[in-house]
């Protein structure tokens, strides 16, 4: 658009001084080749005025313009109203194009040239020429200039609009992204709870193959001998009898601590991921020695996988802030649970002390909004003497009756 404005301008400006220089053409041929010479120089550089950069350029070709009329008007004597036609026109684009302060003082330099050069070659009265001149130039050249700052300001205003519409898709882009990102992560974290419970599992299909399934094949291979034992020997079949009952008692004992083990290991994925992250950790050089207490009774429901998920991702945080801002030795670390909630409270003695200021960045904030995303809360104190406590608390009664509502 403003191209486009710029063409028409330079287009119809064209045409005014070509039908100024056709309607003032002098009789004789010396003056109508200057005056046609003059003619092309001046619709030329006026056409190329807004292709040039630089006020110094630009000045330049402006100024030799206006020498170029001024010396037309010199040597061959015409009527003013040529010179002061070109006058306007130069001012006009000393106005439009050049910057301040140049375009100022190249506008009044050429009005202050004509000025002197019509009162010598006139002989003509200042004061009548200020009347005549001053007022019509320097009204034309402040509205000119007015309409140059209002473009420059609304070509300024649509640029940092399309810079902002960028910044914009930018952000959007950026969030979706992120959004990607942290849904990719919550199923990796669920990914990586299944693996734990498969891990467990797998440990517990271990220990029944190497404890109970080496006891109920010895069971098999005697009772597979002991039809051909009581045909040939009684009192060695009785003795075969008490071995089964025996291996048969021993085994069942094994179940009942298999199971029991089972019901300690009641949260599901929850205690089994917490323990295997924990255990990770500590294994980790230079980190903080780390105490895990976990209240582990039989009968505590399996907890909801985004309970399991929020409170696995909020030890992760807690443990990699103490592991880097915090010169922690020790780390302390419980699990409770309730029939409603479970709870979590994290201890390190690290260097933060009472009184100071606590910062919460991506890590301390991600764990207070994860808190707050499952319904819970946290807590983030400093402790006495020194070091951080993290209190997190998450329910568990709303998940329960949208697993209850869902099975039924």
């Amino acid at each position: 658009m403003n191209v486009m404005r710029l063409r028409r301008g330079q287009i119809f400006s064209a045409i005014v001084l070509l039908y100024l220089f056709v309607r003032l053409m002098p009789d004789t041929t010396s003056e109508r080749w200057a005056a046609g010479l003059l003619g092309v120089l001046v619709i030329g550089g006026l056409a190329a005025a807004p292709l040039i950069r630089g006020n110094l350029r630009l000045g330049l070709l402006l100024g030799g313009l206006y020498a170029c009329s001024a010396g037309y008007w010199l040597l061959f004597g015409q009527d003013t109203t040529l010179l002061m036609i070109l006058q306007g026109f130069l001012i006009s684009y000393t106005a439009l194009l050049m910057v301040e302060p140049a375009s100022a003082l190249l506008a009044i330099g050429i009005f202050l040239t004509t000025f002197v050069l019509r009162i010598g070659h006139e002989e003509a009265s200042w004061e009548s020429l200020l009347r005549q001149d001053l007022f019509m130039y320097a009204g034309m050249y402040a509205l000119l200039r007015t309409f140059r700052i209002n473009r420059t300001k609304r070509l300024e205003e649509q640029r940092h609009t399309e810079e902002l519409r960028i910044v914009h898709a930018e952000l959007a882009e950026t969030h979706a992204s992120l959004q990607r990102a942290h849904e990719e992560l919550e199923r990796a974290t669920m990914q990586s709870l299944r693996y734990a419970v498969l891990e467990e599992r797998g440990r517990i299909a271990r220990d029944i193959h190497d404890s109970i399934g080496h006891r109920l094949t010895s069971v098999i291979v005697q009772l597979q001998a002991l039809p051909y034992v009581l045909k040939s020997d009684p009192a060695e079949s009785e003795q075969i009898v008490r071995t089964v009952l025996d291996v048969a008692r021993s085994c069942l004992q094994e179940v009942r601590v298999v199971v029991h083990n089972m019901e300690a290991d009641g949260s599901g994925a929850g205690l089994i991921s917490l323990r295997s992250l924990v255990q990770q950790t500590a294994s980790t050089p230079g980190v903080p020695q780390i105490e895990l207490d976990m209240e582990e009774r039989a009968g505590h429901e399996e907890w909801p996988p985004g309970v399991a998920a929020a409170l696995y991702r909020c030890l992760q945080e807690a443990l990699t802030n103490t592991i880097r801002h915090a010169n922690a030795r020790k780390v302390e670390i419980r699990v409770k649970q309730n029939a409603s909630e479970v709870l979590l409270n994290y201890r390190d003695d690290g260097v933060l002390t009472p009184g100071e200021p606590i910062r919460e960045g991506f890590g301390l904030g991600g764990i207070r909004k994860r808190c707050q995303g499952a319904g819970g809360s946290c807590e983030i104190a400093a402790r006495k003497p020194h070091g951080i406590a993290i209190d997190i608390t998450l329910p568990l009664t709303d998940s329960k009756k949208e697993a209850e509502y869902e099975q039924g």
